[in-house]
């Protein structure tokens, strides 16, 4: 089946990029592989469903090299300003002219060429131009595993209108999968294929809600099938066949509300900050997650921060609150590394914020934790002037203070020692005009020294308080609050 799906999808494929109507290219392929309508749309699903792929990748592509096009061309002009241009300057410059070149082609190509698709991967196809290197001792065997890639995997798309969810791949709450053999292969293996013990580690009792018997209506009569459309994929890897089935997870209410409060999340390199206010903006625990991306493969790193966000979202669900989570795309920054430092491309290749962001959304969701995405604008300098000194936290933490008091739309104006040094004030201006202001006075100061010329405010710790809340949330991670009070020191 596997090899079946593979050939009609190449054909299918090539008829689509030459303009032909799917209407006509069903009806062909029926008859020449001998097989059923649903068949032929099950393959068209899948194809389309990398077509679209593809085009969002290229969407994605042309952004990337645009950006670093214009770093390049930056680069060239930076170099080109000095006053005496030195023989290793003729020599970068030239080299980065020719780096220009060929990412304007590939812009070029992206821009004006066709779909372009290769079925068992691009980098398995150029391998048989170079046996030896890839570990071939013929091109036979290189041949067995490119068929062996173009027919790894399958696709059986679900309708909720039919039993089991899917009109040829039914499988029961019990275990059971029956496979509807199609025609061409009746003589071989029968009408159906069976087997039975089908139980999932993760996800089960999703399936097991999909799988609930329903009626439809359909016309004028009723049809029995399930509540959600079932969906099988069936891939192969190393000579053993996977089962992957999809369905719609069904809606689960939030069990998290505002005015329970919200907790702040940050990001940092090297850990985790989050901060946890009330619905009033008041402090009331903080705390971080050391965390080590630093050498670690995809997996190892996505292990990591699952982790670490796994307990974030145990505090959410004791106090039963949203997350709240930065906004923020490094795409186009991450484009421009190579005309960086070290230190700065190394520091950002670490920070996976996307893997992150998909990691709070998939994992919150399952808890009923609702996630908020928030322009993180000035969250650092306001954390820094306005929270830091005054609840005794670090950069990370005041960051997260920030974000949690920005879901309830907190205007965060500037302290009055600072409003000073921006008069006259226009009122009719966004406070975040002012911030952008004392970010440029600022710029250049380093966080000591701010501290040492601004007006100090003493704490005094309410322990048995604080040990008190930390005792009924019972999670070691946490940092007792500080209610505080101002004190003159003079």
């Amino acid at each position: 089946m596997a090899a079946l799906y593979s050939n009609i999808e190449g054909d299918m494929h090539s008829c689509l990029m030459s303009g032909e109507k799917i209407g006509i290219i069903e009806k062909s392929l029926q008859s020449k592989y001998q097989v059923d309508s649903t068949t032929v749309r099950n393959v068209y699903q899948n194809l389309k469903g990398k077509h679209k792929s593809i085009k969002e990748l290229r969407k994605t592509r042309i952004k990337d090299l645009k950006s670093t096009i214009k770093s390049i061309q930056s680069a060239i002009k930076k170099r080109l300003k000095k006053k005496v241009v030195t023989q290793k300057d003729r020599f970068i410059i030239h080299q980065k002219k020719r780096r220009l070149a060929i990412k304007q082609h590939k812009l070029d190509k992206l821009l004006n060429g066709n779909l372009s698709l290769c079925f068992g991967t691009k980098k398995l196809f150029l391998a048989q131009f170079n046996l030896e290197a890839n570990g071939y001792n013929s091109h036979d065997e290189w041949l067995a595993d490119w068929r062996k890639a173009r027919t790894s995997n399958f696709m059986m798309v679900g309708a909720k209108t039919y039993g089991g969810g899917n009109q040829l791949c039914r499988l029961t709450s019990d275990g059971e999968l029956s496979i509807t053999v199609p025609t061409c292969l009746l003589h071989q293996f029968g009408s159906h294929v069976k087997c039975d013990g089908i139980k999932f580690k993760h996800g089960q009792t999703f399936i097991d809600l999909a799988l609930t018997s329903t009626r439809h209506k359909r016309g004028n009569s009723y049809r029995n099938g399930t509540e959600k459309a079932v969906t099988h994929r069936f891939v192969r890897k190393k000579d053993r066949w996977y089962l992957h089935t999809t369905v719609e997870l069904p809606d689960i209410p939030w069990i998290s509300h505002s005015q329970n409060g919200a907790i702040g999340i940050d990001l940092n390199v090297k850990n985790i900050a989050w901060a946890y206010c009330d619905y009033e903006g008041n402090l009331q625990h903080h705390g971080q997650i050391n965390i080590d991306l630093e050498g670690k493969s995809s997996g190892q790193a996505t292990h990591i921060l699952s982790q670490a966000i796994g307990q974030i979202i145990e505090i959410a669900l004791d106090q039963k609150c949203p997350l709240v989570i930065e906004k923020l795309d490094f795409s186009s920054k991450k484009t421009r590394l190579r005309e960086h430092g070290k230190g700065y491309a190394k520091m950002l290749s670490q920070f996976a914020y996307s893997k992150f962001s998909d990691l709070v959304h998939s994992k919150a969701r399952l808890s009923a934790i609702q996630v908020v995405e928030i322009n993180p604008a000035y969250s650092s300098l306001i954390g820094m002037i306005k929270f830091m000194g005054l609840y005794g936290l670090n950069s990370g933490t005041s960051s997260a203070l920030v974000l949690a008091r920005r879901n309830f739309r907190f205007s965060e104006r500037l302290p009055r020692c600072l409003n000073a040094l921006l008069q006259p004030v226009d009122s009719n201006k966004h406070v975040w005009h002012y911030w952008a202001t004392t970010s440029k006075l600022l710029k250049g100061c380093y966080r000591h020294s701010f501290f040492n010329v601004r007006i100090r405010f003493g704490v005094k710790p309410n322990i048995q308080s604080s040990w008190e809340k930390r005792k009924i949330l019972g999670k070691s991670i946490l940092t007792p609050t500080i209610p505080s009070y101002p004190l003159c020191l003079g």
